[in-house]
């Protein structure tokens, strides 16, 4: 009795734990290709109020953060949540997102949970049917007293709604493809139905 007391225990602390942990988050989403959406950054900070935070943001191949009319990545901050605060956001060379939030007043993010940023993400036209997943990492947040805090990354995942994947053989031959020109078009169709009809 006394074990499965204690089991229940660790069991509910975890639980708890789990729950309460200041986190940034992102739902899994699905979008189709050629298809513009906005999505959410959540921040859940139940333990502490912060100042500033950092993080870096990974989406998958073919999906992307459009500029607007000025050339400015299409993200926005909560303005329910901000208090003078200022976002900047950079793409890296090597395809990452780099978010960076401050106040010149170190005035605190207000309230503890819910969205923090909005950003508009864009599928390529090409972009295959398949499921990925994207990633923020490298979470940094900053107190009011100079302390920094760091989270542990967080995957979610992405479910793209878009063109069939062209499949080839062991030979590298693209299959349907009958006249060998590299692509699958009505060529190939019309070349087809002619052998199953004898021409």
């Amino acid at each position: 009795m006394r074990t499965a007391r204690f089991l229940l225990t660790i069991v509910w602390l975890a639980f708890a734990g789990h729950t309460m942990a200041d986190d940034f988050t992102i739902a899994d989403f699905t979008i189709q290709n050629g298809e513009t959406k906005t999505i959410s950054i959540e921040l859940n900070n139940t333990k502490k109020k912060y100042i500033a935070f950092e993080f870096y943001l990974t989406l998958p191949e073919g999906i992307t953060i459009p500029e607007d009319e000025d050339g400015y990545l299409m993200v926005e901050l909560n303005s329910a949540r901000i208090n003078r605060h200022v976002l900047e956001v950079s793409l890296m060379p090597d395809s990452t997102y780099h978010f960076l939030c401050y106040s010149s007043r170190n005035s605190q993010l207000r309230d503890t949970s819910g969205e923090i940023i909005s950003l508009t993400i864009q599928a390529e036209k090409t972009i295959y049917t398949a499921n990925k997943q994207g990633k923020l990492f490298a979470q940094k947040l900053s107190d009011p007293n100079g302390n920094k805090v760091t989270f542990k990354d967080f995957s979610f995942n992405v479910s793209i709604k878009g063109l069939t994947p062209q499949i080839k053989c062991p030979h590298g031959c693209l299959l349907g493809d009958m006249n060998q020109d590299g692509t699958l078009s009505i060529a190939d169709v019309m070349m087809l139905v002619g052998a199953i009809i004898g021409n």
